[in-house]
């Protein structure tokens, strides 16, 4: 119950701070961010690889496969090829016509 509480009081203060449009924009950035990270890892355990195996395929450090899936850094769509590629998937990216409120970017 009083866990249930805590949770409460943390759900209520985010959402007073996301009235702020400035806090909400990095909010959401990063929301984003941790969604795409936790993507590439899950892809990464599908095909039964360990991050160093994924670097090796990369040709990057084991450390900067890390720092992806950590959300770290801004990834840029050179690596995101990198990445595909090396995991034999493709990268889709999309634009609608309907306009969002918040994080216009998602994960899937």
């Amino acid at each position: 119950m009083l866990h249930r509480k805590k949770l409460q009081g943390c759900q209520r203060h985010l959402n007073e701070k996301l009235k702020n449009p400035k806090f909400r924009d990095v909010y959401d950035l990063e929301r984003v961010k941790v969604a795409l990270a936790q993507r590439i890892a899950e892809i990464r355990e599908e095909h039964n690889l360990n991050q160093s195996e994924l670097a090796r395929r990369m040709n990057v450090s084991q450390q900067f496969i890390s720092q992806v899936e950590g959300g770290e850094g801004n990834l840029t769509l050179e690596t995101l090829m990198k990445l595909a590629h090396s995991l034999n998937t493709s990268i889709r990216i999309s634009f609608s016509k309907k306009p969002c409120r918040h994080a216009c970017l998602m994960v899937a």
